[in-house]
């Protein structure tokens, strides 16, 4: 704590300003101020993206095709080994399913990446179906689950226009919605996958609140306009040096893709509602959700 004194005209306060809370509100300040800019100019671009498209969208693809192609190793990725022996527990936590749920059970891994969920689900006895927009993920998906090649299969997919039905018992979409451009639209593709009396996990970014989330964002976001203007291998480069190895791809992760939509709680839970889903819940106290829901037996949309 440090005590102020604050002179008002002839009057005299004395205040006791909280460090901690100070620091919060500079954070806080911070990132609400990069908020209203990107707000700001997403009106400027709605009619100009109208007519000419975005390049946002095809950016992020392009990112990760990259980041799966030459940065595959690192922190809780298949070469990470204290993660992947833990994987199989770890999903279970995240589901709130025991371990025997997943025996049989047709899965689908929307956004697989290099496969190391669909990896920890084939372990749990799942028939999955890996599915990711980038080829090189696919096929390091392919080259990581190989021991289970019976029980999987691989698909590529825009999952802006993968708006088909499916019949699984399971969708599990990690990381992936809230870098498609269309966050509510590929929530509803994901859901359109799950059979009635299925059930549904999705993993979304989620809004700052705390001191330490703020200064994480904020972080993320000044590297983030630091690197704008380097190629993929520059940034790798980059991050490489600052960071070291293990933590590079996470980062690469973080500042890279140009599309990384936050969500609260709230907003999650009233598109599943409307989708027909219910026992929407996190599973998980963190800053991004980890939330599960199930769908109506009937396919009906319960009330929001």
């Amino acid at each position: 704590m440090m005590r102020s004194v604050l002179r008002w005209g002839k009057h005299t306060l004395l205040g006791v300003i909280n460090i901690g809370q100070l620091g919060r509100l500079r954070e806080q300040g911070d990132y609400l101020m990069r908020e209203v800019s990107r707000l700001a100019a997403a009106e400027r671009r709605a009619q100009w993206q109208q007519r000419r498209g975005s390049t946002l969208g095809a950016q992020t693809k392009a990112s990760f095709d990259f980041q799966w192609e030459q940065m595959p190793s690192g922190r809780a990725l298949p070469s990470d080994e204290a993660f992947m022996g833990d994987v199989e527990a770890h999903i279970c936590r995240l589901t709130q399913l025991p371990r025997e749920w997943f025996a049989g059970k047709r899965i689908v891994d929307v956004g697989c990446g290099i496969g190391r969920f669909s990896y920890g689900l084939l372990k749990l006895g799942a028939i999955v179906t890996a599915c990711d927009q980038s080829e090189a993920a696919l096929r390091r998906t392919a080259e990581l689950c190989d021991p289970f090649r019976d029980r999987l299969s691989l698909k590529r997919i825009d999952l802006l226009e993968w708006s088909e039905p499916g019949d699984f018992d399971l969708a599990w979409s990690f990381g992936v919605v809230h870098h498609t451009g269309n966050t509510y639209l590929a929530i509803e593709n994901v859901c359109r996958k799950v059979r009635p009396g299925g059930r549904l996990f999705l993993m979304i970014y989620g809004m700052p609140d705390s001191r330490a989330d703020l200064a994480e964002i904020n972080q993320y976001e000044r590297i983030a306009e630091e690197v704008r203007g380097l190629s993929f291998d520059q940034r790798k480069e980059l991050l490489n040096a600052r960071f070291g190895a293990a933590a590079a791809h996470g980062w690469f992760d973080a500042i890279s893709p140009r599309i990384n939509d936050r969500l609260s709680f709230e907003e999650i839970h009233d598109v599943l509602s409307e989708l027909g889903f219910a026992a929407i819940r996190q599973t998980v106290p963190a800053r991004d959700h980890h939330v599960v829901g199930e769908r109506a037996s009937n396919g009906s949309a319960a009330a929001v």
